[in-house]
């Protein structure tokens, strides 16, 4: 499953035990992140350099060791600077399978009442007692991993209520849903004609606004203009292809709708600061983060 799409579906690790772990440096083929959204809430933890994050309508500028939690169903996209990091992704659910006291924590969460701080730097007090014994776990899988994860997910919710890392949500107002679900709708049109890219005039009229205020509003949200956003995801949708098949760099170009091989090259290397071919030898020759971090699987843990 192609986890740059922007609204993932998937089953996240087992069905008794549903999370991904992944390991992430500049090579891997999802090191950049697009915005997209998913049901389960997400984890990251910034091992080195810095991670420029957007959550809903809030930017964080992630540097080494921060932690970063993204909720349930908020859309979110990144860009990282000389970054190695790590994310879970998993199913609050799994917390559920507990005594009521501690359903009544959960509950909170799942419903969107109680909204966890988003940012958490690394001497915060939740981010060393229960973020970081859990990815060092997770890290190298050692034998009772999925015990360990599991009872600091419970520490981390308890710790958050301890020291007070948590806001009571009010409902988002008609204003805020309207923008949201207008550039969800953007990022699903986007994400479904990559290969044949909508004009600003179609993803204008899509959601009921004219280009000009459309080019504002698409910037305001991303910082980015709709036409750079569209060249840098159909980049990182080759990006993913390159490391998924065994395709020329003329056949992905033609797959991603590039008429001209030339200007395919260029526009990859604007974003990716590599040719194609250079950038395929790069994935295959990669072993950094083995090299650094230990033996691990880079797809997902469980």
């Amino acid at each position: 499953m192609n986890t740059l799409q922007y609204h993932e579906s998937k089953q996240r690790g087992s069905p008794d035990f549903p999370l991904d772990y992944h390991l992430v440096d500049e090579k891997h083929n999802r090191y950049e992140m697009p915005y997209h959204w998913h049901e389960e809430v997400e984890i990251l933890h910034v091992l080195k350099g810095r991670f420029r994050l957007s959550i809903g309508d809030e930017l964080h500028n992630l540097i080494s060791g921060d932690v970063a939690y993204i909720s349930s169903g908020l859309l979110h996209g990144g860009t990282p600077e000389d970054c190695v990091y790590e994310c879970i992704v998993f199913d609050m659910r799994l917390l559920l399978k507990s005594n009521d006291h501690c359903k009544q924590y959960i509950s909170e969460l799942l419903e969107g009442r109680v909204k966890i701080t988003p940012h958490l730097t690394e001497g915060n007090r939740v981010t060393q007692h229960t973020i970081l014994p859990m990815f060092d776990a997770l890290r190298v899988q050692c034998d009772g991993y999925a015990l360990i994860t599991l009872g600091c997910l419970f520490q981390f919710v308890g710790e958050v209520y301890r020291f007070g890392v948590y806001q009571h949500r009010e409902p988002p107002s008609g204003v805020d849903n309207r923008k949201m679900l207008k550039l969800k709708k953007v990022f699903e049109l986007i994400e479904n004609r990559y290969t044949d890219p909508p004009t600003l005039t179609q993803l204008s009229t899509a959601v009921g606004m004219t280009p000009k205020y459309f080019c504002r509003f698409f910037k305001d949200a991303t910082h980015r203009t709709p036409v750079d956003y569209i060249a840098y995801f159909r980049v990182e949708m080759a990006s993913y292809a390159f490391a998924a098949t065994d395709k020329n760099v003329t056949e992905i170009a033609l797959d991603m709708g590039f008429d001209d091989v030339n200007y395919f090259i260029r526009c990859f290397k604007k974003y990716k600061g590599v040719t194609p071919g250079h950038y395929r030898e790069s994935l295959r020759g990669s072993d950094m983060l083995r090299e650094s971090y230990g033996e691990i699987n880079l797809s997902h843990v469980v």
